[in-house]
Formats: structure tokens, C-alpha cells, sequence
């Protein structure tokens, strides 16, 4: 039997509660036979579970498996592994607290199929979502297909990875994700812009729930503040790495970079905020960077030299916003 054009690649990870609807939601897809993997990146939960119970239920023309990973690793290796166990031309990314609708391969497969299997990127919008599920507004994401390098290194355009649809080829030609990259939808805008160009559908085919792991924790310790700003820390630095990457093999690399400028001297220093082993390396950290408006520098050296306060500060402000 010859191998399906299309795979669909589900990602999960401590998602027990969701998991198995979003499995469920892409074997629900009502288009041509696919190959749907649904991958667990070694959750301490019932995930990989859930999603072994929708794979052995599932009776239908898509080729299924459940699988998961020894140990974790992260979006972007995670991504890396499921490239080299899948066979589709084209891959379609769905996350394991979301929800595909049942058109969503068909319509973005014909978006494909109609720039001739040029386009390396296909998005759509989508509806949010709450994290208990309730459906909420459309929302509209930027139109890729009018995206320019200029466009991007003036503005990162608006796309959710949980929407996309991309390209073996486009992996290929750039390779796997560095280390530590979470943030792949960003990158595989430039990829695509770079190569053989994007398209956005029009219709909004994932319903995609608030509250991943980005959103600012509810916290009034200090040091959950500090990990987490840590971890998103490295997030970004990786993406600003694997962006650099990317823009050198295509030959845009001093656009870029001038691009990203301003966001890496941001991160830089708040690595070194976060680095210093006390307040007075921290200060001095401060001083070094004049490139930065002062008072946005003087607000982080407060926040990391008293993360505590800071900590019971921002879970206030949260309160009187109602967030």
C-alpha cells in the first residue's frame, strides 16, 4: 500500500484531561487516508494513556499509532523525532489540548494543492477556547501569503504553530530545530517566506485553548517568578539562534539580525539579571547597558534582586485586572 501523502502529527505532553478529544479530533478528519501519530513527549500523567485508548478504538481508513518518548524532550526535538517516524509530504501539527475540525486537513491539503505543492506553509485562523473548553471568539490570524522578508523583520507576523500545516522539504533544507526551541511558529514563518512561500485559509479550523505554558504563572513566591522568566528566557534565545541559523542559509542573514537586535539585547540582559550571584554584579550588570531605557532596566534589577515583593506585586496587579 502506498504510503499517505499527508501526516497528521499530534503532540502531547501532561495533558491527560485533553488529550484524548484531541486525538479523537484528528481521527475525525474527513479527507483522504492519512497518517496520524499521536506522540506523548514522556508525560508523568495518563497522557500517553489517553492516547493509546483513542489509537485501539479508532476503526476507519487513517493509519494510526500511538507513541512516545523515552525521556522528555521538548517541543522542538520533539518535532525533530516525529519528522524522522513519519513518511507525509506534508505534515499537519495539531496539539494535545486542542481541538482540529473535522474539514481541517481537507481544506488546508486543497490550499496546498492549489499553489501546486508550492507553498512550504499553510495556516488558518482559529477559535478560541477556554481552558474549560467553552468556545469563544474567531480570530484572525495575519495573512502569510502577502508576508515579505521586509514584512517580517518589520513586524513578526500573528500565526499559531497549532494551526499549521508544513513541508518535509522545508525541514530538510534548513534541518532539525536547535536546542531548546519551543517557539516553532515564528521560525517556520521565515523558513517558509524564505523558500517556497506561505498561505493562510481563510476559515478558522482548530478551536485552540488558552493557557500553555508561556502564560505568566499566578505566583506570589519569588522563585516561581524566577524560573519562569528563566525558562522563557532561554525560549526566546533559542529562537533568536535558530532564526540566525535559518536567515544565514538563506541569505538573509544581516536583515535579520538587524531585526532581532533589539530583542536580543532585552534577553541579554535579562540572562544577566537572572545569572548575577548577588545584587551588586547585578547592579553592575545594570550600568552596562545603556542601550536599554533606563527605567525598564532599573524595573528588572528591582524584580531580581527582590523577587519576593516582586512576586506579591504582580499577583495583585493580576487580581485588580481580574486575570
Amino acid at each position: 500500500m502506498d504510503a499517505p501523502r499527508i501526516s497528521m502529527i499530534l503532540l502531547a505532553c501532561n495533558q491527560q484531561a485533553t488529550a484524548r478529544a484531541a486525538a479523537e479530533s484528528c481521527l475525525a478528519q474527513q479527507c483522504e487516508p492519512l497518517e496520524i501519530v499521536l506522540s506523548d513527549d514522556a508525560s508523568s500523567d495518563s497522557t500517553y494513556a489517553q492516547l493509546q485508548a483513542a489509537a485501539q478504538a479508532y476503526r476507519g481508513p487513517h493509519r494510526v499509532r500511538a507513541r512516545r518518548n523515552e525521556r522528555n524532550l521538548g517541543i522542538g526535538a520533539h518535532y525533530n523525532q516525529l519528522l524522522l517516524e513519519t513518511q507525509g509530504e506534508l505534515l499537519v501539527t495539531a496539539a494535545g489540548d486542542d481541538m482540529s475540525t473535522p474539514q481541517r486537513v481537507a481544506q488546508l491539503a486543497a490550499a496546498w494543492d492549489a499553489t501546486g505543492a508550492r507553498a512550504d506553509l499553510i495556516s488558518s485562523h482559529y477559535i478560541d477556547m477556554a481552558p474549560d473548553g467553552t468556545l469563544g471568539a474567531h480570530i484572525v490570524t495575519d495573512d502569510l501569503g502577502q508576508l515579505t522578508l521586509a514584512g517580517w523583520c518589520a513586524r513578526r507576523p500573528f500565526t499559531v504553530g497549532a494551526t499549521h500545516a508544513f513541508t518535509r522539504r522545508l525541514m530538510t533544507h534548513f534541518g532539525p530545530f536547535i536546542d531548546g526551541v519551543w517557539y516553532e511558529d515564528p521560525i517556520m514563518a521565515l523558513r517558509a517566506i524564505t523558500t517556497g512561500g506561505a498561505v493562510t485559509v481563510p476559515q478558522a479550523l482548530v478551536h485552540y485553548r488558552r493557557g500553555g505554558s508561556s502564560r505568566w504563572p499566578r505566583t506570589q513566591r519569588g522563585a516561581e517568578l524566577v524560573r519562569w522568566v528563566r525558562t522563557q528566557n532561554r525560549r526566546v534565545l533559542a529562537e533568536i539562534a535558530q532564526h540566525t541559523q535559518d536567515a544565514t542559509l538563506a541569505g538573509c542573514r544581516d536583515e535579520v539580525v538587524a531585526a532581532l537586535g533589539p530583542t536580543l539585547a532585552r534577553e541579554t540582559y535579562l540572562a544577566a539579571m537572572l545569572d548575577a550571584p548577588d545584587a551588586p554584579t547585578r547592579w553592575q550588570a545594570c550600568m552596562a547597558a545603556p542601550g536599554l531605557p533606563l527605567g525598564w532596566r532599573l524595573r528588572k534589577f528591582l524584580t531580581f534582586t527582590f523577587p519576593e515583593q516582586a512576586a506579591a506585586l504582580k499577583h495583585l496587579k493580576a487580581r485588580w485586572r481580574g486575570r
